[in-house]
This record gives structure tokens, sequence and C-alpha cells, in this order.
């Protein structure tokens, strides 16, 4: 639409100044038109620019999103209006948290229940583990004890026994002796008569008695060193034995028990840790329900518009709404600093580069000029939308140069127009691109000499939406009839049959410029082609209403760059 209405600003620019009108007298009435329009070749400065339709807004925008979780969403209680412009720290938002709340209650008396059975749990290992101390040490007695014992009766009782026993044995012996010097002092007393026999007898007895007496003392040692102390020693090195067994086993079964409660105190730490995160979730989330501004700004509505078969529209923001987890509530731009998001077409976009200036103009404010450059040209292409679903577009971003006295003023969403300059060439032979076909990758125009048509190949430069370089084939002050593929059927005819129409692709040699100095310098100034180099648009394609473009025209000529 924006090159419509240029082209057609451009034609009553021509007929303003000048445009000269040969009627039929120059030819056959049969024969030529009867009415022809002419413009003449001129010199002058040319401006190659690119004008595009775009919206307004902030470079530097803060997205305001719900991180309230749930699948069913969460209602907008309060919402500030969208237009005011805000303080940082100001309440933006106001969220539904009565279910989070009731959730709150509920977690709460588990999280304490949690914390109650986590208490009972570290008691519990308190007291298991002064129960293994005491177990231990009462197994540990029982082992020293037995290895006193053992010692004692090595030590001690065996050789007080065995001391009892030899000295039972001496007197045994010494009683054996004396026994046996008076029966043998008896029986010589019997022979002379001195004693009775049953005196002999008697003493005869006695040594008998005593010789008993004496090998019953000797048995007595014999059965303590053979019998009774081995007995006692096995006896008392197996219980001591058996006591360092059963402290092993004490100590096992502590730390089997200990290990359990410290199992159930794990378990009961996690579930307290798990229920008080929940916890706090739920209370992070009731913080969550009210969101304040981070920084001053100008509150804008995130109304993305979900539309029908015929573009339907429904707001998608208001007191009531519900938002889900991370939708965009509301935009709070920067509006000190500006710019405006464009699309270029693809078949312009090799000409574009960061840095370009740009001159914008607002719907909103008409007769106001502003300023910026190129400040961002997407590197993707984006689709275009139903029916122009194979239209290529990149995304392009023009930041306002302004000073922020002037560009705070305007407001975000405003429709623009902005018009980037890609070259700028002193002085150059131009005329208007409906002066020019396009056939077989070259172009031709018709010019008047003496008062008849004639074709003329031409070679062409670079070209914005109006007017065209000339590069060689025309001199300054020759006249070229306008859109001659609409007035001039029989002349087309014949370039049709003289030129093959062998086109190639538009964009078969389209490179992207390199970065160049400011526009005003030399010829292939900003975007860096070469004199000469600019591209070819081709001639009207179609008459009046289908102007030829920068870039690209009737049969998609080449542009340089």
């Amino acid at each position: 639409m924006a090159r419509a209405v240029l082209f057609g600003g451009g034609l009553i620019l021509v007929a303003a100044v000048g445009l000269v009108v040969w009627r039929g007298s120059l030819f056959n009435r049969d024969e030529e038109p009867t009415n022809l329009v002419f413009e003449a070749v001129k010199r002058g400065p040319l401006e190659i620019t690119i004008t595009e339709r775009g919206n307004l807004e902030s470079a530097k925008n803060d997205t305001i999103v719900c991180m309230v979780e749930g699948e069913a969403g969460t209602g907008i209680l309060k919402i500030v209006d969208e237009g005011t412009r805000v303080k940082e720290g100001d309440l933006l938002v106001e969220l539904d948290s009565a279910k989070l709340k009731n959730d709150q209650t509920a977690q709460e008396i588990t999280k304490e229940q949690a914390a109650a059975t986590l208490k009972t749990a570290e008691k519990n290992v308190e007291i298991q583990e002064t129960q293994n101390a005491s177990d231990i040490a009462a197994a540990s007695l029982k082992v020293e004890l037995a290895d006193l014992d053992l010692k004692k009766y090595k030590e001690g009782d065996y050789v007080q026994e065995l001391d009892t026993v030899e000295g039972e044995i001496k007197l045994a012996q010494e009683e054996l002796t004396r026994a046996q010097d008076k029966y043998a002092f008896t029986k010589r007393l019997a022979k002379k008569g001195y004693a009775k026999q049953s005196e002999v007898e008697a003493d005869r007895v006695a040594v008998a008695k005593a010789d008993i007496s004496f090998q019953v003392a000797n048995k007595k040692k014999e059965v303590l060193e053979n019998f009774t102390k081995e007995r006692q020693e096995a006896e008392l090195e197996a219980n001591a034995k058996e006591f360092k067994r059963e402290l092993e086993r004490a100590e096992l079964k502590a730390k089997a028990a200990l290990a359990k409660y410290e199992a159930d105190l794990k378990a009961a730490q996690r579930t307290f840790e798990v229920e008080k995160s929940k916890y706090d979730k739920v209370e992070e989330q009731i913080k969550l329900c009210k969101i304040y501004a981070k920084r001053d700004g100008m509150v804008v509505y995130v109304n993305t518009r979900a539309g029908g078969f015929r573009g339907s529209t429904e707001p998608l923001i208001y007191e009531g709404a519900k938002v889900k987890e991370r939708q965009p509530i509301i935009n709070l731009p920067d509006v000190t600093d500006m710019q405006v998001n464009a699309r270029i077409h693809e078949s312009k976009i090799a000409m574009v580069h960061i840095g370009l200036p740009a001159t914008i103009h607002l719907d909103a404010q008409a007769g106001e000029t502003y300023h910026g450059e190129v400040s961002m040209v997407s590197l993707v292409s984006s689709s275009g939308n139903w029916p122009n679903i194979n239209l290529k577009e990149y995304i392009t971003f023009i930041k306002l140069t302004d000073s922020v006295d002037k560009v705070s003023q305007l407001k975000p969403g405003m429709t623009a127009e902005i018009e980037i300059l890609i070259d700028r060439l002193p002085s150059v032979l131009q005329a208007p691109v409906q002066s020019f076909v396009e056939r077989g990758g070259r172009h031709f125009a018709w010019t008047l000499v003496n008062n008849k048509l004639t074709r003329r190949e031409v070679k062409v430069g670079k070209s914005n939406e109006q007017m065209m370089e000339i590069v060689e084939g025309l001199s300054e002050g020759d006249r070229l009839a306008q859109t001659p593929r609409t007035v001039l059927v029989k002349e087309i005819a014949q370039l049709e049959t003289d030129v093959p129409a062998t086109v190639e692709s538009p964009t078969a040699e389209l490179k992207a410029p390199a970065a160049a100095p400011a526009p005003g310098g030399a010829r292939g100034g900003p975007g860096g082609a070469p004199p000469g180099g600019g591209g070819s648009p081709g001639a009207a394609g179609g008459g009046a209403g289908n102007p030829a473009v920068a870039g690209g025209g009737e049969g998609g000529g080449r542009r340089g760059g």
C-alpha cells in the first residue's frame, strides 16, 4: 500500500513539474496511440530508500509473567489500567490466592506432623545409642571378669591348692617315717621281752595307716596336676571366649538397632524436608500472586489476539480473566528507548544492514518526523500469515535516535512508516521507474527522436520506488515514454519477438552489503555497491497500478549490493 501511495504521489509530482503530453498529431492515428506521456531524463541526486510499515515498541521491555503454577490457570483480581505510568515497586497485578491459602493451611498441618515424627526419630536414636553403650559395657565387663577368673586360678587358686597338697604329702611322709621308726623300735623291744605283741601289732597298723595317708596325699597331687588343673583352666578359658563372643554379638546388635533408628531418622528428615519444601513453595506461590514493577515504565497489556477464520479478536488480559503459568500479562516498556519493529521483504533485505539511517513517520502524529537507525536485522525469515503463507519477511528494528524528551512522549503500539536510506547518489542520470521494460535480463526504454519513438537498450543502476539510475544508453534531456507496456502494445510485441525471455532469478546474485560509511559519500556508499552496481528493477509491470520498485520490477530484475 505504501508503494501505491508513493507511486501515485510520484505521478502527481511528475505532472506538476511539466509533463509533456504529445497527442496524435505526431503519429498516424491508425498505427500509433493518440495519447502518450513523456518524462525527460535528468541529472540530480538520487536517494535509494526502502519504505515499510511497522509498530512502535520499547527496545527495553520488561515482561511481567504469571509465575503461579496450575493447569487451570489463576484469576486476575486486580490489574493496573493499561497506559498507566508506574514507579518501581508499585503493585501491578494481584492474582487470586484463595485456593493457595487453603493449600497452605493443609500443608502446614502435614509439615507439623512430619516435624513431630522427626523429633521422635531423633529421640529414638539417642535412646538406642545409650542402650547400645550399656549393653556393650556389660558384655565387656563379663569378658574382663572371665579373664581375671582364669588368671586368678592359674596364678592363685591352683598354686594354693598345689601348696596344700604338697604340705599334706610332707606331713604324711613325716607320719609314715615316725610310724616306721616306732614299729621297728617296738619290734626290738618285743624280742627282748620288753614289749607286748599287741603293741607291736598296733605299731604295724599305725605304719600301714601312715603309708595309706602318704599314698592318698601323692594321689591327690597327681589328680590336681593332671586333671583338676586342666579342667578348671579349660572351663575358665571357654567362659572367657564365650564372653568375648557375647561382646561381639552385643556390638553387632547395637549397630543393627542403631542403623534401623538412623534409617528411620533419615526417612523422617527427608519427609520433613519434602513437606517443608511444599509448604515453602505454596508460601512463595502466594507471594507471587502480587506482582510489583521492577522499574519505572508504562503499563501495556499483552493482549495476544486469538482470531478465528475471519480474524475475530478477544482480549486476554482483564480483571477476572485467567492466566496460566508463564503467560505474559504486562509489558513494562522503557519509553525513553523506543524502536520500530518492521518487516522487510526478502527481495530487499540484502540491502539492509545495521547502522543505516532512517526517518520515521507516525500515523498518530501527522507531519512529525522522527529519526533513527537500523539496530537489528534478523538472520531468519518469518513466514507470512494466511493467505500469504509463502511470504518471506525479515524482522528489522529501527531505533529512534531523537532526544529522550521527544521520544518519551510516544506510546508503544503506534503504527509507523519507516524509510531506510540505503544509499545517496550525489549526481546521476535518472528517470521514473515506469519508463523501463525488462526483457531477458535487459532493460529497454522508448525515447522520442525526431517525432518518432525509438527503442533504446539501457544499462540501469540503483533505484528507489520512484526513480531509476541510468548508467548507459540515454542522455540528459531524452524524453521517455511512460508505462510503455501498457500504451505501446505493438512495440512491446516486437520487443518480445526480438529479445528472448531468458530471465534470471531476481535473487540469483544478491549479496549482503558490507558495512559502509554514512550515506552521502561516493557512489556505492552504504551497501558497499561499486559504481553502477545497483539493481535493475525493471519497468512498470502492468501500468500505473503496478510500479516497479527497487530490486524488483517486471521480470524481477536484480539489484546490486
